[in-house]
């Protein structure tokens, strides 16, 4: 009892109003000020996209959506009761071609920009799949673990409601609570001994770059194929390694790509745990019995229609027009690859090194061929927000205006 008490009172006093000085820093500007109206004559490649499938993913973010309490807000695009209108007309419509999907999205809302149309930065990521077995052996002895039971992840607006929705990871050692064990640690053996493999792969290399995805697959030795999905945390913060690379001079900027560091982790296996250490970042997983991989909305995935954002700027589930490359590895900052990527496609995932107005994490698929995508994409881009025509509307709760 002592304990809970000191943690509560050390959130109440000190910590919850130093995050919420943080967070009110750190919110997006109004949206009279950040955005502006655009029509779809000026999304570059509008007409030319294929949004049929884009508008198969949006009906599975509806009928996520659809659960939604009224008042849940959507950033600066209204309120969840705003969306379900128009969740509840696309979960009418049956067809599912081009046209009809084309005319539903321009029927349905209004794109907007943010002012400047500023750029920002896109990659890609995939569902690895990987050998394992449920039991160690000497083949497979890198373990993927579930969510350690002294891991704690508090719910900040329990304290403060300006915080809904936001957590911090942590652990109790000594009656404080404590940032939770760093990567180093656990690969070390911290978690040892507490039951908590769901599987064993051949390669701790391996189960870094599946949490690097999120989410994987497992092909099984009695030929089963096990679903790992994303569950928690440790809270640490997120360091792309890659740029360690660059960094030391072991990988130029414009080779940089997931088979670059797959390589140099191959040929420098020495070096290999070190590298990985710099990323304190640790992933806990869960067994899914999806056939897809689940994003943070909680649904399924749409391959090269499914966007990893940043939730401070921009709600899951809201359609975004994409405008970037496809990249062929060969990525400079003043050199654009040659072939354009720009269609539409739905925010339904987050990442830990996705941060910022505009970025993004384009979702390729599963196995290989998805990981030639998502490997080497790197690239500038930019993308437009499809907001519902009600939050334009004089009874709306938005404050956005009208075109």
């Amino acid at each position: 009892m002592k304990k809970n008490s000191t943690l509560i009172l050390f959130l109440i006093l000190f910590l919850v109003p130093f995050l919420s000085a943080i967070y009110f820093l750190s919110l997006p500007r109004t949206a009279q000020s950040a955005y502006e109206n655009v029509t779809f004559d000026d999304l570059p490649g509008w007409y030319d996209d294929d949004q049929s499938q884009a508008f198969s993913a949006f009906q599975i973010s509806c009928d996520r959506i659809i659960s939604y309490e009224d008042n849940i807000k959507f950033n600066d695009f209204g309120l969840a009761q705003d969306w379900k209108t128009v969740c509840r007309a696309a979960l009418e419509l049956s067809a599912n071609d081009r046209i009809t999907a084309r005319q539903f999205f321009e029927d349905n809302f209004n794109p907007l920009s943010f002012k400047g149309l500023e750029s920002g930065l896109f990659t890609g990521y995939y569902a690895p799949v990987y050998k394992g077995s449920r039991i160690k052996n000497d083949q497979y002895s890198a373990p993927l673990y579930t969510i350690p039971k002294d891991l704690q992840a508090i719910n900040l607006g329990d304290f403060d409601q300006s915080l809904s929705g936001r957590s911090i990871i942590g652990e109790v050692v000594d009656d404080k609570f404590i940032p939770y064990k760093e990567r180093k640690q656990i690969d070390l053996g911290a978690l040892d001994n507490q039951d908590l493999e769901l599987v064993w792969l051949e390669k701790l290399e391996q189960t870094f770059f599946l949490q690097i995805q999120g989410s994987g697959f497992i092909q099984l030795e009695d030929g089963d194929l096990m679903h790992l999905g994303y569950a928690q945390k440790n809270g640490r913060p997120y360091r792309a390694i890659g740029q360690y690379l660059i960094e030391s001079g072991d990988i130029k900027p414009q080779d940089m790509s997931l088979q670059a560091i797959l390589t140099w982790m191959e040929e420098n296996p020495e070096k290999s745990s070190e590298l990985m250490w710099k990323n304190p970042s640790y992933v806990f997983f869960k067994e899914q019995s999806s056939d897809k991989p689940i994003g943070s909305l909680g649904i399924g995935l749409t391959p090269g229609r499914s966007l990893a954002v940043d939730r401070d700027f921009i709600p899951l589930g809201m359609p975004l027009w994409l405008e970037t490359y496809e990249n062929d590895g060969q990525f400079q900052e003043n050199i654009k690859p040659s072939t354009h990527l720009k269609r539409l496609v739905i925010a339904q995932d987050t990442g830990g090194a996705i941060k910022g107005k505009i970025r993004g994490d384009v979702y390729w698929g599963i196995g290989e061929e998805a990981e030639l995508k998502a490997g080497p994409m790197k690239d500038r881009g930019r993308y437009y927000m499809l907001v519902p025509k009600i939050l334009s509307s004089e009874n709306s709760t938005s404050i956005i205006g009208s075109p």
